[in-house]
């Protein structure tokens, strides 16, 4: 649905409502998003695209003519005008005469309680520390928490958090919880992200159950469904969704079989991530990863065998001078082993130490150099002149994940 107004202010507004969202434009300046629960997910404003994550922070984005992106959380007062802003100009618009749909979802903006909702937001979540780009308005579900292993040096993503697996009936519980809180703005996330960092270690016989409970929660698009249908499909199932998606780490996937892969898929995995970081042995040794990279050279092989998508994640910038010839080889060399094809995707993570991650002390008591985005470009460049794989659409896509865009 699309209305285009003239407001009192002398400001025109053009509105778009789907099954999923609210769009405001007040011009090509000054744009809000909003799910059908009312709840801000982001804007254009000032000549930054503003992302607002369910904790209540705002991250800004922006670029002067082809510089650099650049990126700052806004202070909590910025974020406060933009709510303040934001229900003024909703404001104009429900004061005019809109169609029942348009005019129920503006009043959802107005009536929207930000504070109440980061309240239940901490309440049903334990953090979201990190997701796939491609994931980043997945509905999150935590049938685990925290991560398996942490020992890698270069994250602090779960440090403190220990690791748990929700039991069948907890796990109900969670969806249920999550379900209440996004109400209709539920609709704004159509596939299902099973968190946290390695769900998928979860045991075989305990998995399965979960899955099950999945399962019973929400309808699932049918697997290779034409993309000319899926709209349809998600139109017609308000609880529907796309698949779901998974972290997986190399000694969690050498406990599953390929029969047990595939089983996962039957209810619904559509695609799996591995933190590859890189295909060179001594620098996955020296950065302490729990697993080798033959190990997570054959976990893509039988994720493949299973029928599953992968996305493949690897580290640039990271080990210094010191392990960088041999990084951008064997890396090279790895990707190319795992003949990666269509619905496949590389990920190029530009590594920015962590100050709460021990890396940067280990790599400054041992002489490696700290990161930098020029070094971390030129071993993505140099990674990517050593792939043999295919273009998309016959091979996988190969884009940038950085972490600091991650908002939830």
């Amino acid at each position: 649905m699309h209305l285009d107004l003239a407001l009192p202010d002398g400001r025109s507004v053009h509105l778009r409502l789907s099954d999923a969202a609210l769009t405001a434009s007040y011009g090509p300046d000054l744009v809000y998003t909003l799910d059908r629960g009312g709840r801000l997910v982001g804007a254009f404003r000032d000549g930054r695209n503003l992302r607002r994550g369910l904790d209540g922070r705002v991250l800004a984005r922006w670029r002067h003519g082809r510089g650099p992106r650049q990126r700052s959380w806004l202070e909590p007062w910025e974020a406060g005008d933009l709510m303040i802003a934001l229900r003024r100009d909703l404001g104009l618009v429900a004061a005019q005469s809109l169609p029942a749909p348009l005019a129920a979802a503006v009043q959802a903006g107005l009536a929207f309680d930000e504070a109440t909702d980061v309240e239940e937001y901490h309440r049903v979540y334990s953090p979201v520390a990190i997701l796939p780009p491609d994931q980043y308005q997945a509905l999150v579900l935590q049938a685990t928490e925290g991560c398996s292993f942490n020992t890698c040096t270069f994250c602090a993503l779960y440090r403190g958090q220990p690791f748990r697996v929700k039991d069948p009936d907890e796990f109900a519980l969670h969806i249920e919880d999550v379900r209440d809180f996004f109400g209709d703005g539920i609709s704004f996330r159509r596939s299902i992200f099973l968190a946290d960092a390695n769900a998928l270690i979860v045991p075989q016989e305990r998995l399965l159950p979960l899955f099950s409970t999945l399962a019973t929660a929400f309808a699932l698009m049918p697997e290779n469904m034409p993309q000319a249908k899926q709209r349809a499909w998600l139109e017609t199932h308000p609880d529907g969704v796309s698949g779901i998606y998974a972290f997986v780490d190399g000694l969690s996937a050498e406990r599953k079989s390929v029969d047990d892969f595939h089983a996962l898929r039957l209810r619904g995995l559509r695609r799996v991530y591995i933190g590859l970081e890189s295909g060179h042995e001594p620098l996955l040794a020296w950065l302490r990863k729990p697993s080798t990279a033959a190990a997570m050279l054959d976990a893509v092989q039988r994720l493949k065998a299973a029928g599953l998508h992968v996305g493949v994640i690897v580290l640039t910038g990271i080990g210094g001078q010191r392990f960088h010839e041999g990084h951008c080889r064997d890396t090279a060399a790895i990707l190319n082993a795992m003949a990666l094809g269509p619905g496949d995707i590389i990920y190029y993570s530009p590594f920015e130490s962590d100050p709460e991650a021990p890396y940067a002390v280990l790599a400054s008591a041992e002489g490696i150099e700290p990161a930098t985005p020029a070094f971390a470009g030129m071993q993505e460049t140099a990674i990517r002149r050593g792939l043999t794989l295919p273009p998309p659409l016959a091979g996988p896509k190969q884009v940038p994940y950085n972490l600091r865009d991650f908002v939830y």
